[in-house]
């Protein structure tokens, strides 16, 4: 493993640790906080369950009591009764400081029974209604039924055991909560920064030369969604490369042929084989201007890829103009015995454009349709205008094959037969023409069928209601 490698291999390593603690951290903190909620909820619950039946006894006994005088007549047998209530129920578990103690009192006060551990000292009062139950028999309150709760915290042996099980059972259910947590972060951690490093990786051997790498993550995720946008850019990247390198390649074989002539013409006029005469002469000089284009071509290319092409917008007549250019190629056609036919509807508006350059990109599509149209063709121009204006070059030549179209455009693209050399042209032509049209925010596009001819489309946007350009210059991003 590279260094690199190992630096993005001991980031992610680091990302992942932290993503397992963050899992387990939360998983801890909140298996701990329903312990705990659940340990407190349930003791306050068992101690009001423990309350209610203690009530529910009393209620009992008060019943007793009432039933006893109101068979005797008087309280006796009460101590008896009072002894066996609070010797069993649910206060019987616990030892004589943690059980109900009774006390039946007169309504003058006096004390008349009382349950064995009835604590002494206690102050009795027959108005006190807390914690007394008025005992009332044919409608007549006859005496008080007192009643003396344990503490709180006074539970028996039993109940203690009952609830230290609960709390071990949390307890126990929180370790093992929590180490579910921790595998289940271990996990998820390591499943979220697997494409991560697959990721750092393949950047870091793309950033090494290597644009085949590619992120093999197939999930439908943000990281998903992140890798796709990875491979497309790796995409880019190496078509990007590749354009670069066939551009390399093609403006260095387009520049031999032409310097190739003209060394062989000095060569042979510096030995003495040829006169340095016109005839001869005049070869050089034709290269000489072919390089002079192709590179006065490169240049535009590279100042409209660069956005810096700068364009002097003015407001035009489209059918004026789009004639006049057409009108140029009447000799050459004629020449060639190539029919050529301008179409243009009587109320074609006015356009913003640049009128040299846009005559360059018109020019352009023209000398390629007379280029590859045979002798008895014809080639038409057409225009109309709706939401924008459109120009159409039609030929009547052999047509483009359809895995071609999508390279016409491209720089220094020829056909296998019919772009081939001896045809002419740089293939700088229609790059150009898409680079210009671009500039002027429309956009240029082909149809064709082979052995049909090919049709050349270019639109340009129209010149809002009322707005006028008088040789203003503009680059292409708006800037004057």
């Amino acid at each position: 493993m590279s260094k690199q490698d190992q630096s993005s291999a001991s980031v992610v390593q680091s990302l992942w640790l932290r993503l397992t603690l963050a899992f387990m951290l939360v998983g801890l903190l909140g298996v701990g906080a329903v312990a705990a909620v659940a340990s407190q909820s349930t003791t306050s619950a068992f101690r009001h369950y423990l309350r209610q039946g203690q009530l529910a006894d009393s209620q009992d006994l008060a019943r007793q009591l009432e039933v006893l005088y109101s068979t005797q007549g008087n309280w006796e047998g009460a101590t008896s009764l009072l002894a066996r209530q609070s010797g069993r129920g649910r206060g019987a578990t616990r030892g004589a400081e943690g059980r109900v103690q009774f006390a039946l009192i007169s309504l003058d006060g006096q004390l008349l029974a009382s349950s064995p551990d009835w604590p002494a000292g206690t102050e009795l009062d027959a108005d006190t209604e807390e914690g007394g139950i008025p005992l009332q028999v044919n409608g007549e309150q006859v005496g008080v039924l007192v009643i003396t709760t344990p503490a709180a915290s006074a539970l028996g042996a039993i109940e203690e055991a009952y609830l230290s099980q609960v709390r071990s059972a949390l307890v126990y259910g929180a370790t093992v909560a929590g180490a579910v947590a921790l595998l289940v972060g271990t996990i998820l951690a390591w499943r979220i920064t697997r494409p991560i490093r697959w990721l750092t990786q393949a950047a870091n051997r793309i950033a090494a030369g290597d644009l085949s790498q590619r992120a093999q993550v197939a999930r439908q995720d943000e990281i998903g969604q992140l890798a796709d946008a990875f491979n497309r850019m790796a995409a880019n990247l190496a078509e990007a490369d590749q354009a670069r390198r066939r551009m390399t390649a093609d403006i260095a074989h387009e520049l031999r042929t032409p310097l190739s002539i003209i060394r062989g013409q000095v060569e042979a006029i510096q030995d003495g084989l040829f006169p340095a005469d016109t005839d001869h002469l005049a070869p050089i000089h034709d290269e000489t201007m072919l390089l002079n284009r192709l590179v006065e071509d490169l240049r535009l290319l590279a100042l409209a890829e660069a956005g810096e092409l700068p364009l002097v917008m003015e407001t035009v007549d489209a059918a004026q103009w789009l004639s006049r250019v057409v009108n140029r190629f009447t000799p050459p056609a004629t020449d060639k015995s190539v029919e050529l036919v301008i179409d243009l509807p009587s109320d074609l508006p006015q356009v913003v454009m640049d009128q040299q350059r846009m005559e360059q990109a018109v020019s352009n599509l023209l000398s390629n349709a007379l280029r590859y149209t045979p002798s008895g063709g014809r080639v038409s121009v057409t225009a109309s205008a709706g939401g924008q204006l459109e120009i159409q070059v039609t030929d009547t030549g052999p047509g483009i094959p359809p895995a071609d179209l999508n390279h016409v455009f491209d720089r220094f693209w020829r056909g296998e037969s019919s772009r081939a050399r001896d045809r002419g042209g740089s293939g700088l032509g229609l790059a150009i023409v898409r680079q210009v049209v671009e500039a002027h925010g429309g956009r240029v596009w082909v149809y064709s069928e082979p052995g049909a001819g090919a049709t050349f489309s270019l639109s340009l946007p129209l010149p809002e209601s009322g707005s006028t350009h008088a040789g203003q210059s503009y680059t292409p991003d708006g800037r004057p």
